[in-house]
């Protein structure tokens, strides 16, 4: 069995060798042959001089390539598209450190599903750290959905606790985000796993997630009063109506494969501003309403018609 980690740099010099190390050590279960694969995303400091040394040390397992730079997302998804066939893959950030049974633990959970044929991804909590590695807390204190009504709204999945099966690989990379929304690739897969297969979350942290000033994506408070201001700020600015977008662009893309719940769902966030209809959707159906207190916020969002 094949499993490659498949990570993006990007002037990644200050911790990429404690993140490498971190999954040099991982335990896997037996005959599991592991390939970390990296695409450089333009780095101007030592990252590409540390990526040769590792690849070098270790030339049966480490490989790297360079390219323009192109943003987290569209970096992924070329390593996502160029990689070599795998029986599994991990995405995983160039500043954390794993736990060393992150892999194996999820793998065990993969294989242990009785729906093979279908896109399988895992997921987990994480332990969000301080730059030094001093322990913050849990990210995620609340149950985690992972339905596809929730998916629409809420972020499930950090990108780099995310390992999924090559069925879920040849279903993602369908997806064009040159011609089509560019989407984080986290989100996306996360999407696309909730539309045509099954998304597994386990509550347990598998790694530390690590929180400094050149964090690309990140959070920073933990606590559910820190945590509901951070997503009214974020619902407000930068990502108004993103939801929205993406769930139209969805239905565009593949609603022809789509059945009439999830066509509904979709519809209801991708509409609600215009439609009455689908307001009431989002306002009053059960799907969308999971006993998290974020609901509230969710409500007041779409009052606001922010989503």
């Amino acid at each position: 069995m094949r499993l490659t980690v498949l990570m993006s740099t990007y002037n990644g010099e200050k911790f990429l060798r404690e993140q490498l190390d971190s999954i040099l050590a991982q335990k896997l279960p037996t005959d599991t042959e592991l390939k970390i694969k990296v695409r450089d995303d333009g780095s101007k400091d030592s990252t590409l001089a540390i990526l040769d040394e590792y690849a070098t040390k270790y030339d049966n397992v480490v490989t790297y390539y360079t390219g323009e730079n192109l943003k987290p997302a569209k970096s992924f998804w070329h390593l996502l598209k160029n990689c070599e066939a795998s029986d599994y893959y991990a995405f995983c950030d160039q500043d954390d450190v794993w736990y060393q049974d992150k892999l194996e633990r999820a793998l065990t959970t993969l294989q242990s599903r009785s729906n093979q044929d279908v896109p399988l991804l895992y997921t987990s909590n994480v332990m969000v750290t301080d730059a030094e590695l001093n322990q913050i807390g849990v990210m995620n204190t609340e149950k985690m959905y992972t339905d596809l009504a929730h998916i629409l709204v809420y972020n499930v999945s950090n990108g780099c606790t995310q390992v999924f099966n090559d069925i879920a690989r040849n279903e993602f990379i369908k997806y064009d985000m040159d011609s089509n929304l560019v989407i984080m690739h986290d989100r996306i897969a996360d999407l696309l796993t909730a539309m045509f297969g099954e998304l597994i979350y386990d509550e347990n942290p598998t790694m530390f997630y690590r929180q400094h000033q050149n964090n690309v994506v990140g959070e920073q408070s933990i606590g559910k009063v820190k945590s509901f201001i951070k997503r009214v700020k974020r619902f407000l600015g930068s990502s108004d109506s993103i939801r929205s977008e993406r769930c139209r662009m969805l239905l565009n893309v593949y609603g022809d494969r789509l059945d009439e719940e999830q066509k509904r769902l979709l519809y209801a966030v991708g509409y609600y501003k215009t439609d009455k209809k689908a307001r009431k959707i989002l306002m009053r159906d059960k799907a969308f309403s999971k006993g998290k207190s974020a609901d509230y916020l969710f409500r007041w969002v779409i009052r606001l018609k922010k989503l």
